[in-house]
């Protein structure tokens, strides 16, 4: 939870909910028609929209890179997936707005499942194995990516990590990605993550963000023309608050707020 927050509970914005709401119906169709034997032309649901390394190279589903995200493999999956990009993705909505929010989170989950896919083709290369043919699926991607776009915008907010240790929320998206660089290499079979997806997500999100809403120039037309008025006007105005009534009417009585 935030260190400074004074609810731990956030806002439930109008995409993060739908997100959500689509995730989880979803999930229970495919829980449903797996369990009672469904088959859609011989492939389980997950099969065809899941990201299946293989069948994109076989059968050209690139569908999956988009469809992927919005299934997940089991209960506590969905429900840790849900509950980060509600915690996180709430605020970042706030700040990007529904529409570019939406696109953020697909451009990090495509580039997530892309940059997944990429080392799956190398390391089949390298080692003369064949690609791939489990599905892979879930959100934790896009939602790597929702963590980097915190750590930039908030990076000076304080955490309590396992409500234990203060950390600044950047410190805390640096760790979260050096861990999964270090389970990514060490790509233990039995773990059963795609982590090198969540390093994908998180690395499309980061320089997305850098370079839309840090360097501005760099990439489209920068901040949003909202956000840049507001930073003006920042600039612009400061506070002042008249203490003495005594003083103010004598001046006449004027405003509390000047520029």
């Amino acid at each position: 939870m935030r260190y400074d927050q004074i609810s731990p509970v956030p806002p439930l914005t109008k995409v993060t909910k739908n997100v959500i709401i689509l995730c989880v119906v979803v999930y229970f169709f495919d829980l449903i028609t797996d369990s009672l034997g469904i088959r859609f032309g011989f492939y389980r649901l997950n099969e065809i929209f899941g990201l299946v390394p293989a069948f994109v190279l076989e059968k050209g589903w690139v569908w999956q890179f988009v469809t992927y995200i919005f299934m997940h493999g089991h209960m506590l999956h969905l429900l840790m997936n849900m509950l980060i990009l509600w915690y996180f993705g709430a605020e970042i909505e706030m700040r990007l707005g529904e529409l570019n929010f939406f696109k953020y989170f697909l451009l990090c989950g495509v580039g997530a499942g892309l940059f997944n896919f990429g080392v799956n083709l190398l390391v089949a290369k390298m080692t003369g194995t064949r690609v791939l043919s489990n599905p892979i699926v879930g959100a934790s991607g896009a939602i790597f990516g929702i963590l980097a776009a915190y750590g930039i915008f908030y990076g000076n907010r304080y955490f309590l990590v396992f409500f234990l240790f203060p950390m600044k929320a950047k410190y805390f998206v640096l760790l979260m990605a050096g861990i999964e660089l270090v389970m990514g290499i060490e790509a233990n079979p039995r773990d059963n993550v795609a982590h090198f997806a969540h390093i994908g997500g998180m690395a499309v999100g980061a320089l997305y963000i850098y370079l839309k809403y840090v360097k501005g120039p760099l990439f489209g037309r920068g901040q949003s023309k909202k956000d840049a008025e507001r930073d003006k006007l920042r600039r612009q105005f400061r506070l002042i608050v008249n203490q003495d009534d005594e003083e103010n009417k004598q001046d006449g009585g004027g405003p509390s707020y000047w520029n």
